[in-house]
């Protein structure tokens, strides 16, 4: 997310494929709204690792199984997902490995990897958004005991994003809102976790404030509408806004067990059409927590996420009934943004998206503009539906809901839905 000095956006795109014949874009490069369309519409292959699997373990796999089988495969180094459910881990094999053979040898099943139910490549992805900064820094998440809440109750969203700057003006003075993650008995667990640097200190210190800018989105329009929340933040991406599949996998399982309601405002593009590894493994994890509504964003590259390139985690909404994708309007909400995503059948419910009021860390008056601001927005709104509901509603029954309340557009771009979803945030 980005300070706005006139119509910027980046149009960043990541694939979960080779596209070598795709002009690169580095996060700082910008398009205007004029010239947008005549742009190559991708901007940033993906960052595949070549020496580091992820490996998904069947359930109860027993310690002395993995570490059998990291031998026999010759893994050098390992990494589990702290505080999870122990079915993840990512493999590194060291420089100059040979991993299509790797990938091949335990997808082939030998050595007892009867014990693996998936096994996929590592990759980077990186946020989608606009041009200029609103100056992250370093910190600490959790540097006053007001932020985090004495009790877990209300309405817990959980942020997949780069981590929250609790000093961030739109944030301070605040009556706790952080989710109290020292109740669950977590030895140096407080609130969320950092999964890029493996501590508790969720700190936002992309240059963007991504997570920061998320974050308050729905602070704010919660507590406009007076309803109870608490925010999870769990950090998966880094300072540059780059984030591992790994530790989006990691990020959900930590966050799932434990939320109401998990926000993600990033998101890849498949060119191959859907590897069908990484969407079982996603798949496995969402349909282990499917009372749970995962509100993700469309993406920012205006494709038809239906049939021209897949966006995930966005279209897993065509997928699974816990997961909703929120595409965004223009600045006067008549017609859908120019650069948004959209889908008949993979994106459910558009709102505004375009120049939304927002400060700098000066707490000056600036703009944001992209669908990871759109989806908070709508979070915000079925976390109030489900508050409402005496927190009894299922993912569908707020999505039918959402559909309800939603007011009917015909707009250039089709959502399956075709709703406008009125917020909260002004």
């Amino acid at each position: 997310m980005k300070k706005i000095i006139g119509s910027f956006l980046i149009v960043t795109c990541l694939f979960v494929a080779s596209c070598s014949d795709i002009d690169d874009i580095t996060r700082e490069n910008s398009v205007t709204e004029a010239n947008y369309t005549t742009q190559s519409t991708f901007r940033n292959t993906p960052k595949f690792s070549k020496r580091e699997l992820i490996i998904q373990y069947k359930k109860h796999t027993p310690p002395n199984r993995k570490a059998a089988l990291r031998s026999y495969y010759g893994a050098v180094e390992y990494e589990v997902c702290a505080h999870c459910d122990g079915t993840l881990e990512k493999w590194d094999f060291g420089p100059g490995a040979d991993l299509e053979n790797k990938l091949g040898s335990v997808r082939s099943g030998s050595g007892g990897a009867e014990s693996i139910q998936n096994v996929i490549t590592e990759f980077n992805f990186k946020f989608e958004q606009e041009v200029a900064t609103l100056n992250g820094g370093s910190g600490n998440s959790y540097d006053s005991d007001k932020i985090v809440s004495p009790d877990n109750e209300g309405v817990i969203i959980a942020v997949l994003d780069s981590g929250i700057d609790t000093n961030y003006p739109t944030l301070e003075e605040s009556a706790p809102f952080l989710y109290n993650a020292s109740n669950l008995g977590i030895p140096g667990v407080y609130s969320g976790w950092d999964y890029v640097n493996g501590d508790n200190n969720c700190y936002d210190d992309d240059t963007l404030v991504h997570g920061t800018a998320v974050s308050s989105l729905m602070h704010t329009s919660l507590n406009n509408v007076e309803v109870p929340f608490q925010l999870l933040p769990v950090k998966i991406a880094n300072h540059q806004g780059e984030v591992s599949i790994f530790n989006m996998l990691c990020g959900m399982l930590f966050a799932l067990p434990k939320a109401d309601i998990l926000q993600i405002s990033a998101g890849w593009y498949d060119a191959a059409g859907a590897n069908p590894y990484t969407t079982a493994i996603f798949l496995d994890v969402l349909s282990e927590y499917e009372d749970v509504l995962v509100v993700t964003s469309a993406g920012n590259s205006n494709l038809d996420n239906d049939g021209q390139i897949a966006h995930y985690p966005s279209n897993f909404s065509a997928l699974t009934n816990n997961v909703i994708a929120i595409a965004a309007t223009n600045h006067e909400a008549t017609d859908a943004s120019y650069f948004t995503n959209y889908g008949r059948n993979t994106v459910d419910f558009i709102t505004n998206g375009t120049y939304i009021p927002f400060v700098n860390h000066m707490d000056q008056p600036v703009l944001i503009s992209g669908t990871s601001f759109s989806a908070p927005l709508v979070t915000a709104v079925a976390a109030r539906i489900l508050y409402n509901s005496g927190m009894t509603y299922t993912p569908l029954e707020i999505k039918n809901q959402l559909d309800y309340q939603g007011i009917p557009v015909n707009y250039t771009k089709p959502t399956k839905y075709d709703k406008y979803i009125p917020h909260f945030y002004q």
